[in-house]
């Protein structure tokens, strides 16, 4: 390829402008590189990854006292900067700097070739990083004065330091030490952004917002605020909205070609580069959208990512993949084949172009990103360079997903949240093999579409989905995507703004009551007043029955801001029912307790309705009036989270399964989570918890965790006065999860329990289960390493691990509702001496 070069003249995003930067590194086209870099800073000073890659561009024009002088001082502003590190020791620097530069890579989280060379402090501040991670404040706060004991001057130690102090929320501690480190570090960013924080509280706004200002000044995009607050904090409008540049510079034609802006023969080179519309998805509104969208998309494209491969086996790690700057990206995920199939060619213009406008409001939010991404559509594939999806095949979405996540990063974005459109005719639910031995032969889960990692029990970003009812009338799926572009553009006034921040600060309030609806089967009553009290004043939990049904209006459905239901619900009845508890009155055992006729179009509706009922969220193949899920979407419910088969839950406290998933989502949305976050943060609580109680995930924990769907925006938050932000350690995946299932075999079919220990666990079902003499019991030993791939129970799988000393009560008891047979089922697990360990019965 000639060495001439030629003028692209588009609006560049920051994404854009990082492709630009390491291909010309790969070209070694540093003038171009240098030249951008210094023109993009122009615009937006103190984007430290933009000025690590000016760095490097100094570096090849041997200019390398500057090189070495620029690191310093993005280290000091973000001391942890991982990747700032590994640069500035690979320059000539003195041994002992270099030694520092090896320590904090490796405290945090970077691999270097010889650990014992390393100061003791390194390893030991790593562990106290992990120990954040993993919640475990006590042991981290313990282990960073030990730390501090033998080193004192090294920014990094004292940001750890202050970390742990500030998870503990004692304010007053906080704001002396964030003063005491500031003053010794007045130009690192962390502690102004504290210092700031902790102004606001004590009502120093003035000088408060001059820091805010100076620390938007000296980080443009962020990366150190994103690093405490996470990438929804309350500050982002300080920061700016969009990150562009309209650039003239003469781009070369190996890096034009890199981006995808060249794929025509020698001569056509100008017109492809002005002529770029093969590139964009082919919508009526794509004009509008800003060329934020450019992917590398040739096989130069891939030796780039070699070539920074290369580079990062040198330097024992992977620098474009992992970048501190890289941006979250709202992900908006459809299928062409599948919404043409089940409404039409000319909905399905109207979709994507209500869909590409959500796309542009999206993307106008304060550090964030968003694609519109359709795998098996032709344009948008080629514009990314990923293969085209040729079925509808939840295993290859999946896929395609992953490679979009790698595309991602090679623009220094990564997905931050994802939106599915449509119901399992359009995007299909994964199919899940089913962890408990009850009559649900599959899970149709989302879960798969939260993570890159084949672990789908453990969401790795918010998702939800919206959905339509059967048939081909797209409406009610319109509707909830014209609520989504609605919700996202009603106006903030600053003055909102600093009141919310008011309202966020506000830690030391005692947790307040929430506008909500509480309504729960009688027999459970207990364990729901738990989960409750989270958002509201458990006295004023509704009950079913006992008379409540009759003293309950329409508007109680629909009138409060956040519902919570806890009641029987069956996978072919629209109703959910109540259940009498034994000490009630004599009654109807099970009495119709709500149905989709209950929901009026009266003008309000809930924001968030959480359901533990079974088949809560099981929408497929009915219309609105046949599911109080799609209903309540219908009168204009932002969010609701439901089941899509049968849920287990608890009956008194401790709570687990289902209740505990809801406890703590309400936790989370009462401390001012959006609702995606706040499910995904739900999960990885009650993996936790379960692993602290048990040292193990069972069957129907796995089955809470990948049965509860979110229909609706990841994005939506609830905002009101009482809603208090709390402050949240960044998410981190449970480093190791054990799972154990309850499989029948022919080895274990000769399973017994004596007769006393069948009485007692009986006994202790009989409050819950009205006729369980009539029950069918069956034993099975807890399981270990088991592939529940199939249904298979006649032989007993190679290699079996059990656990000896517990058992399984799986009980299927009968009960008569409107005049059709249906099935309870409760699980108790025994161990050897009879005592009961836990109990779940089915919703």
């Amino acid at each position: 390829m000639q060495n001439s070069t030629l003028s692209h003249g588009q609006t560049l995003s920051r994404g854009t402008v990082i492709q630009l930067l390491i291909s010309s590194l790969q070209h070694k086209k540093i003038i171009f590189g240098r030249q951008l870099a210094l023109k993009w800073l122009g615009s937006f000073p103190g984007d430290l990854v933009v000025e690590l890659f000016l760095a490097r561009f100094y570096l090849y024009e041997t200019k390398v006292e500057k090189a070495i002088e620029l690191v310093e001082q993005i280290l000091i502003i973000d001391p942890e900067f991982q990747e700032a590190y590994d640069f500035l020791a690979q320059l000539p620097i003195s041994d002992a700097k270099k030694e520092e530069c090896l320590a904090c890579s490796h405290a945090l989280g970077g691999l270097v070739q010889n650990k014992r060379s390393l100061p003791s402090w390194s390893p030991a501040l790593h562990a106290v990083q992990n120990s954040i991670a993993n919640e475990k404040i006590e042991d981290a706060s313990e282990l960073i004065f030990r730390i501090l004991s033998i080193q004192k001057e090294i920014p990094l130690i004292h940001i750890v330091h202050l970390r742990t102090v500030y998870l503990n929320q004692d304010i007053n501690s906080i704001l002396n030490l964030v003063e005491l480190y500031y003053q010794k570090w007045p130009e690192t960013l962390a502690f102004k952004l504290i210092l700031a924080e902790q102004l606001l509280e004590v009502g120093e706004e003035e000088k408060a917002v001059n820091l805010l200002h100076d620390c938007v000044s000296k980080d443009s995009a962020g990366q150190v605020a994103r690093k405490w607050w996470g990438d929804q904090h309350v500050f982002l409008p300080l920061w700016p909205e969009r990150m562009e540049i309209s650039s003239e510079l003469q781009v070369p034609l190996e890096v034009a070609y890199d981006l995808g802006w060249n794929r025509l023969p020698e001569g056509k080179i100008e017109e492809a580069i002005n002529n770029d519309s093969d590139l964009m998805e082919p919508h009526e509104n794509f004009a509008e959208i800003p060329s934020s969208d450019f992917r590398i998309r040739s096989e130069i494209g891939i030796e780039v990512q070699k070539e920074f491969e290369r580079i990062a086996k040198k330097l024992k790690k992977d620098f474009s993949g992992k970048l501190d700057g890289r941006f979250p990206c709202y992900v908006i995920f459809s299928t062409k084949t599948g919404l043409i199939k089940k409404y039409g060619e000319q909905t399905y213009k109207i979709v994507i172009q209500l869909l590409s406008q959500m796309r542009l409001i999206i993307q106008s939010k304060p550090g964030w990103d968003c694609f519109l991404f359709i795998p098996d559509d032709e344009n948008t594939q080629k514009a990314i360079n990923l293969p085209v999806v040729t079925s509808i095949d939840p295993a290859k979405l999946k896929k395609a997903i992953f490679d979009l996540d790698r595309g991602l990063s090679k623009r220094g974005e990564r997905i931050g949240a994802m939106l599915i459109v449509g119901g399992d005719e359009i995007v299909p639910f994964h199919r899940l093999p089913n962890p408990t031995d009850d009559m649900d032969e599959e899970i149709y889960s989302d879960n798969p579409y939260a993570t890159i990692e084949t672990n789908y029990f453990v969401p790795e970003w918010p998702l939800g989905r919206i959905i339509g009812e059967k048939g081909q009338d797209a409406g009610l799926l319109i509707q909830q995507i014209r609520g989504i572009i609605k919700y996202h553009t009603q106006p903030k006034s600053v003055r909102q703004l600093w009141e919310r921040i008011y309202r966020t600060f506000n830690l030391v309030l005692k947790p307040t009551s929430l506008p909500s609806f509480g309504y729960s089967a009688s027999v459970w009553k207990r364990s729901s007043m738990a989960v409750y009290r989270t958002i509201g004043d458990p006295n004023k939990l509704t009950i079913s029955p006992n008379g409540n049904k009759q003293t309950l209006k329409q508007q109680d459905f629909t009138q409060n801001d956040l519902n919570y239901f806890n009641l029987h619900g069956m996978i072919d009845r629209s109703e959910w029912y109540g259940q009498r508890d034994h000490l009630d009155p004599p009654g109807v055992d099970y009495p119709v307790a709500v149905t989709p006729g209950d929901l009026i179009q009266n003008g309000k509706s809930p924001k968030i309705v959480f359901t533990e009922a079974c088949y809560g969220g099981h929408v497929f193949d009915k219309l609105e009036n046949e599911s109080i899920a799609l209903k309540y979407l219908a009168i204009g419910t932002p969010i609701f989270i439901g089941s899509t088969c049968t849920s287990y839950g608890s009956v008194n406290t401790p709570l687990i399964a289902a209740d505990l998933l809801a406890k703590y989502f309400w936790q989370y949305i009462h401390e001012g989570c959006w609702a995606g976050e706040a499910l995904q943060r739900a999960k990885i609580s009650l993996v936790q918890e379960m692993m602290k109680r048990q040292g193990y995930l069972d069957g129907e924990d796995q089955k809470t965790l990948i049965q509860f769907v979110l229909y609706g925006d990841p994005f939506f938050a609830y905002e009101v006065k009482d809603v208090q932000k709390k402050r949240f350690n960044m998410l981190s995946q449970p480093a190791k999860i054990k799972t154990i299932c309850d499989i029948e075999s022919t080895e274990l079919n000769s399973l017994t329990i004596n007769p006393e220990m069948m009485a007692q666990v009986k006994a202790v079902l009989q409050p819950y289960l009205p006729g369980i003499d009539h029950a069918s019991v069956k034993l099975t030993q807890l399981q270990v390493g088991i592939d529940r791939s199939s249904k298979n129970k006649d032989k007993t799988p190679y290699g079996l691990k059990t656990i000896k000393d517990k058992v399984v009560v799986n009980i299927q008891n009968p009960v008569q509702i409107n005049k059709t047979r249906y099935f309870q089922f409760a699980r108790v697990t025994v161990d050897s001496k009879g005592n009961v360990m836990k109990m779940t019965v089915s919703r």
